[in-house]
Order: C-alpha cells, then structure tokens, then sequence
C-alpha cells in the first residue's frame, strides 16, 4: 500500500469514527461557514454534498456503478432513494467498512475502475471526489462500455497542466476536449463550484489552529515539565510537525490557485451509438 493510498484509508476511518455517516469527500458550503468551526458542521456540509450530487441523477435512473465508493455512505445513500447500485474501490480496508453498512445485495469490487471487467452494464456511472485519480484515456474508454446512457463527476480539475502528468489530474479545458474528441459523450451540465467548497478547508484550517493547536502547545508543556527526557525525544522526532498544527495552513487560498471544483452531467451521444 503507498503512502497516499494509506493516508486516505486513515482519513476516511476517522471520518467513519467521529461523524457517522462515512462520507470522505469535501463539504458543500451553498451558505458558507457556520460562526463557531465544528466537526458537525463539516457532516452536514458533506451531508449537503450528497444531496446535490443525487439531485443531478437523470430521471430514468435505475442502476449506478459508484466508482471509488470508499466507506460506501455514498452508495448506501443511493440505495435509500432506490437505486440498485454496485461499487468499485481498490481498497480492501474500506471496502470492509463498505460491506458492514451496505445491504447484501449491493455488490462491492476490490478493483479500480481501470481494471474493472464485467459484462454488466449501468444507466449511470458515479464519480464523486475519484474521477482524477484515473488516467482520463482510460477512464473514457472503460465509460464507453460500462456507461449506458450517462457520466456523472463532482470532483476537482488542475488549472494549469504540469509536465511529466500520466493522465491523471488533469484540466478541465483537457477534459473537455478529450470528450468532445472521443465522441461518446456530450457534456450537457459543468457548473463551477469551487467557491462552496472552499470552505471546508477554512473550517478545517479554524479548528487545526483554534482547536488542535492550543490543545498541543498545553500538552507539549506539561510532558516537558513532566518528563524532560521523554519530551526532548518527542520534541526531536515530532517538534516540526507539532509545530505546524498551530500554524494557518491557508489551504483554501492554495487549492483554488490551483484547482477549480466542477459537478458535471455527461450524456452518450446519440449519434455514437
């Protein structure tokens, strides 16, 4: 497992464990952030993303293959309003989560999407915060056979192309044109949203600094008043990180310099069938 792919099973294992519902995608902030950060708030926000991304399901929808269905609260979501949905995620530690809080008869694959092989097919695929991770070639030649008739993406596009990329994390304009020259899909909804998004990162930057850091400079503290040599050694091998918990990370202001978050509805193209 790479270090990345570990952060994210921690991440959605606290996310499980101190909100409930196992969403592990960023909040929806249509009104902004609440006066006082809190861990609640954040649920309801990512609570209010789901909502908005099911309003996008085309009318008609019947069956959807969620695509990196993490802890499964999305899926589960979905199944609640009728949907018969199927999910595909690599990891085996969420999966597990997924499979304890999904009825039996949702089917859960240890696969990326890329390497997905099945006969079945879906009126809609899902990506919610997992369409960047797959290299986009690939990704329209796998929607091509598993998408019946629509693509639904909330997730970020880079705003500036960077060299040496391997498909992935790509822009919106190279989105845009690989569709369009793919020719199976038209895109018939791309609504920018980064702006009530952004806001997750604020509150999570309040409660880090408000929060988290007074909490350790306390704690640093006492262990050095405490016991000395246990604290020279947590201070040696942790100081620099500890540190930067109190510290504004001011990651909103880097990701939408960098990102730009878009909720986008594809269609087949008639003509392509």
């Amino acid at each position: 497992m790479s270090t990345k792919e570990l952060r994210l099973d921690l991440e959605a294992t606290l996310i499980q464990a101190i909100l409930g519902h196992g969403h592990a995608h960023y909040g929806y902030w249509p009104d902004g952030l609440p006066e006082v950060p809190n861990l609640q708030a954040l649920g309801e926000a990512q609570q209010a993303y789901f909502d908005l991304l099911a309003a996008q399901i085309p009318h008609g929808t019947q069956t959807v293959l969620d695509v990196g269905s993490g802890t499964g609260a999305n899926a589960l979501g979905l199944t609640k309003l009728g949907f018969e949905v199927e999910c595909l995620c690599p990891s085996e530690h969420l999966n597990a989560l997924a499979r304890g809080k999904l009825p039996d008869t949702v089917r859960v694959h240890d696969s990326m999407f890329e390497d997905y092989d099945s006969a079945r097919t879906f009126d809609l695929c899902l990506f919610a915060e997992s369409f960047h991770y797959i290299a986009l070639a690939k990704a329209l030649g796998q929607l091509d056979r598993y998408a019946r008739t629509h693509v639904l993406i909330f997730d970020y596009f880079r705003r500036n192309p960077q060299a040496g990329e391997d498909g992935t994390r790509g822009t919106h304009p190279e989105f845009c044109r690989s569709v369009e020259a793919h020719g199976v899909f038209e895109v018939i909804s791309d609504v920018d949203l980064t702006e009530a998004i952004l806001p997750t990162f604020v509150l999570l930057d309040q409660i880090r600094t408000e929060m988290l850091g007074p909490f350790v400079k306390r704690a640093r503290k006492t262990l050095a008043s405490a016991y000395p040599l246990r604290a020279r050694l947590v201070e040696g091998l942790f100081g620099r990180k500890l540190d930067k918990i109190g510290r504004a990370g001011g990651r909103a202001t880097r990701f939408a310099e960098e990102f730009e978050y878009r909720l986008i509805l594809m269609e087949r193209n008639s003509k392509a069938e």
